[in-house]
């Protein structure tokens, strides 16, 4: 193989692909990133079996190959590199990477050890706006669970409504649970809901942000892939059965609360210097904030609502509380609320694209 590149273009294709190595490595070939050059096209692969990325650019190709070298030693060469084109050449055991600079060789490993990674194929099941499913996902994967010993609960189910054309994105912790709903075109038929590790989601809005306008989606051989631009994410579905969330929803009828979201955002920011367990009285037209943890202090701020219904006292996780009502777009943020003992709903007053479900805290 042999290929030679513009430094910032190669860069972006490495950076891009390096997203899916992981910092804990269960086989010494995943360490590494296959470099393929195919007619007049390069591109870099990696994977961590779960999650696998590739991104391809126009390249010069002298001549065609593919050679798999370790993906940090490579990264940290091209990027600090000077600007200019880069020339890559493999011979049996080793990759030379230069410019008119310097020269590197790196040991390489054989292709044929890299994992197989299926290709985008076909049609999509559906395609989104880059900037609607960022939102859904940065409004939803803060209810994913981090807990490695509840995998269902890592992972965000992605469910489609062909009726109306849209999709839903779902995630909980057991703690709180978020959905975000964006309009889509395609084949919703075509597509099986299942459910994605939430960090995989997370890789292709984070990838959209740079690229495309637009995200495809299909689901091949029991993997969920997204195509943005030159950009291909291929991710494994986690195995099990999402809770049925439809039946946690609450009404959120008896008490509801609706204010500023900056007012709301700066109150609970200052009551957590305090503590997490924030006690939330609602009286007349006002939201009581108050913080106390022993053997440190107390607090409590009150920001002027509108309230419909009874008055209510109720305990919330103080950052789970923040996490939802942040994640609200638009100026204004609508809590409703049934019970002390019961979840509250927290959405923006009048929609229903993302709606955040907090569980409450036993008040002392």
């Amino acid at each position: 193989m042999k290929v030679s590149c513009e430094r910032e273009k190669l860069n972006n294709l490495i950076q891009t692909a390096l997203r899916a190595v992981s910092a804990r490595v269960t086989m010494p070939i995943l360490s590494g990133v296959l470099l393929a050059a195919n007619n007049d096209t390069f591109s870099v692969c990696a994977t961590d079996l779960e999650l696998a990325i590739k991104a391809s650019a126009n390249a010069n190709v002298e001549s065609e190959g593919s050679v798999v070298a370790s993906g940090r030693l490579i990264g940290e060469i091209v990027k600090n590199m000077p600007e200019g084109v880069i020339y890559l050449e493999s011979s049996e055991k080793a990759l030379t990477i230069w410019s008119d600079r310097g020269t590197f060789t790196i040991k390489t490993m054989s292709p044929e050890d890299f994992p197989a990674i299926p290709d985008w194929e076909g049609e999509e099941a559906f395609s989104v706006g880059s900037r609607e499913f960022q939102t859904a996902v940065s409004q939803t994967s803060r209810a994913s669970s981090n807990d490695d010993k509840r995998p269902v609960l890592t992972g965000s189910l992605v469910e489609k409504n062909t009726k109306e054309g849209k999709m839903r994105i779902v995630a909980t912790d057991s703690y709180r649970l978020a959905w975000a709903e964006f309009e889509v075109q395609g084949n919703l038929n075509a597509w099986e809901d299942c459910i994605i590790p939430t960090k995989s989601l997370t890789e292709v809005a984070r990838i959209a942000s740079g690229h495309g306008d637009t995200i495809q989606a299909r689901i091949y051989e029991r993997q969920a892939m997204f195509r943005v631009d030159n950009m291909t994410v291929r991710s494994i579905m986690i195995e099990g059965q999402f809770p049925r969330y439809k039946q946690l929803i609450p009404k959120g009828e008896k008490t509801v609360v609706v204010g500023q979201k900056s007012d709301l955002v700066a109150a609970v920011k200052r009551a957590l210097i305090l503590g997490h367990n924030l006690r939330v009285t609602i009286e007349g037209d006002t939201l009581i904030i108050k913080a106390e943890t022993p053997d440190v202090g107390e607090s409590s701020e009150t920001v002027a609502v509108q309230v419909k219904g009874a008055q209510m006292e109720v305990g919330f996780n103080g950052f789970y509380l923040l996490d939802g009502i942040s994640a609200v777009e638009g100026d204004e943020v609508e809590i409703g609320l049934d019970d002390p003992q019961k979840p509250g709903i927290i959405r923006a007053p009048g929609e229903s694209s993302y709606t955040y479900i907090l569980m409450p805290m036993r008040l002392r």
